[in-house]
Formats: structure tokens, C-alpha cells, sequence
């Protein structure tokens, strides 16, 4: 029926365009009825080669928009791997540290150790110098000159021989016990010269030790904040991506829905949102479909047509109903 209908149609448009109407002596040369059409199909033409021009541009855009996100994205994951790197090495800093500061703790304690050893050696040798100051003076009122002398008449005043050994050594170790406080007093200067040496090298030890580690946190705790700061400005930059990416692809599917075309790449933009799965996680399965991405026959319709043979595998890239295209009479 509808076949019929269309072939009286073009039978009486013939018809019109060849025969003159009643009055007229030749045929119109120009017909208002297609004059209409042809503007009419022109314009449309015209629009949609805006239309596609314009979602050329706004494809263009949009993979500009992603290169220069994923460039984006790779600095930023290099940024976190370095992160990364940094805590491990605070970590380990924090740990050398702690030992640091235990050391620190076991210089202090020696070097307060040996601050008391010095206290008590510094003692000792006043206590010497006063016994070497009296020894001195009975030296001195006894006389350089005549020590030989008193010495000879306390040995003559003895009374026996046993008398007079017993003086002699009490004599002799009167003269030892002068060269053995002479002597130590030059060992206990000596040893305190010594440890006060000691003293400030365990001093310098702990000063060392405790700068470097100080230093040696505050330069990884620049570079974490350095990288985190750097890491805030990507992170910004990529907000202002998405955001771009956002609008370029609501862009683009509204052109391509306007134009009744969809291109593969907005299949898997689609697919990786509602499934939140990359293709390169699919293993191998053919992505996204088996099969022709058509338009809808029916303007109502949302989502994507697939064409495909009967029998052939159609994969679904989302939760959803995938449908056949059906022949129609209408084209």
C-alpha cells in the first residue's frame, strides 16, 4: 500500500513538471514546490556539515585534553612513587636517629662520668700539692745543707743496731716517699691532662653526630615538602583537566547523538564509566563489541544499536540489553 502510494505520487510530480497547467503556453522553468526542497535539504546539508565540522573540533580538543591529562597523571604517579621513596628514606632516617640519640645518650653519660673522674682527680692533686707543700717546709726548716748532717745524727743517736736499722729505713722510705709523691703528682697531671682530652673528643663526638642527624631529617623533610607542594599544584592541574575532559565529552556525545553517529572511542569512554574497568584489564576479549555500531531506528531509543549476523557473538560492555537491528521497509 504505501509502495502505491509513493508511486502515484512521483506520477503526479511528473506529470506536473512536464505538462504545462491550463493557460500557460510552455512549461514553469521554476517550480516553488522544489525550489523549498532544495533550500530545504541545502540548509540541512549545511548544518550538518557545521555539525560534523564542529564535532571534528570538539574531538580534536578532547584528545588534547586527555594527552595532556595523561602526561598529567604520569607525573603525578612518578611524583607519588618518589613520595614514596622519601618516607622509606625518613623512615630509615628516623631510625638512625633514634640511634643517634641513644649514642648521644651514651657519650652524655661517659662524658658525665668523666666530668666527675676530672672533679676527683682535680681533688687528688690539691690534696698531693698540700702534702708536698708541708713536706717541702720540713725539708726547708731542716736545711738543703745540713740534711746530710741530721740524717747522720739521727742514725749515731741510736741506741742499739737494731735501733739504728730501723732509723735507717724509716730514712730511706722518707726519701722513697718523697720521689713517689713527686712522681705522682706528674701522673695525675698527666691523667687529667689525659682526661680532659678524652673528655672533649666524646664532646665533639656527640656534637657531630647529633648535627648530621639533624641535618640529614631536615633535608628529607624539605624534599617531602617540596614534592608534596608539587604534587598539590599537579593535582590542581588535573582538576581543571577533568573538568575540561567533562565538558569536551558531553560535547562530543551530544554532537554524535544530534548526527546520529557514535564513534568506538566514546563506546569505551562509556564502558570504562559504568564499569569502571580499563581495556587493557579485559584480558582477550575483543573490545569493545563483536559487530557494526549503527544508528537507532528509532529516535526515542538511547544507548547503541549492533548490527551484527545472526549467530554471531555479541560481547556486552556494560550491564545492559544489547539489540539486533531489524530490516525495515522505511530504510
Amino acid at each position: 500500500m504505501l509502495r502505491l502510494k509513493r508511486a502515484i505520487t512521483v506520477v503526479l510530480i511528473t506529470t506536473a513538471l512536464t505538462f504545462p497547467a491550463r493557460g500557460q503556453l510552455y512549461p514553469s522553468t521554476s517550480n516553488d514546490l522544489s525550489d523549498q526542497i532544495d533550500l530545504q535539504a541545502s540548509e540541512e546539508e549545511v548544518l550538518e556539515i557545521e555539525r560534523n565540522a564542529e564535532l571534528e573540533r570538539k574531538r580534536h580538543q578532547k584528545r588534547e585534553t586527555q594527552q595532556e591529562r595523561n602526561k598529567l597523571i604520569k607525573k603525578e604517579n612518578s611524583l607519588l612513587k618518589q613520595l614514596q621513596q622519601i618516607d622509606i628514606k625518613l623512615s630509615i632516617a628516623r631510625k638512625e636517629i633514634t640511634e643517634y640519640k641513644q649514642k648521644i645518650q651514651d657519650y652524655t653519660l661517659k662524658a658525665e662520668k668523666l666530668q666527675l673522674d676530672l672533679q676527683a682527680l682535680k681533688i687528688q692533686y690539691q690534696q698531693y700539692k698540700k702534702r708536698l707543700a708541708k713536706r717541702i717546709r720540713a725539708i726547708y726548716k731542716m736545711g738543703y745543707g745540713r740534711q746530710t748532717n741530721q740524717m747522720l745524727k739521727l742514725l749515731i743517736s741510736s741506741e742499739n743496731f737494731g735501733d739504728l736499722l730501723k732509723r735507717y729505713k724509716y730514712a730511706s722510705a722518707t726519701a722513697a716517699t718523697d720521689q713517689q709523691l713527686l712522681q705522682t703528682l706528674e701522673n695525675q697531671q698527666t691523667k687529667i691532662i689525659e682526661t680532659h682530652i678524652t673528655w672533649e673528643s666524646q664532646i665533639r663526638q656527640i656534637e657531630t653526630v647529633s648535627k648530621a642527624a639533624e641535618n640529614k631529617q631536615l633535608n628529607i623533610i624539605n624534599q617531602k615538602k617540596e614534592r608534596e607542594e608539587l604534587l598539590k599544584t599537579y593535582q590542581s592541574q588535573r582538576v581543571v583537566y577533568d573538568q575540561t575532559l567533562t565538558e569536551l565529552k558531553a560535547a562530543v556525545s551530544g554532537l554524535e547523538e544530534l548526527l546520529g553517529v557514535v564513534s568506538t572511542e566514546t563506546i569505551t569512554e562509556k564502558a570504562e564509566e559504568l564499569t569502571g574497568v580499563k581495556k587493557d584489564l579485559l584480558g582477550n576479549i575483543r573490545w569493545p563489541v563483536i559487530g557494526k555500531i549503527v544508528r537507532n531506528q528509532n529516535p526515542h531509543d538511547h544507548g547503541i544499536t549492533i548490527q551484527a549476523k545472526s549467530g554471531t557473538e555479541v560481547h556486552c560492555i556494560a550491564d545492559g540489553i544489547v539489540a539486533r537491528t531489524i530490516p525495515s521497509v522505511v530504510g
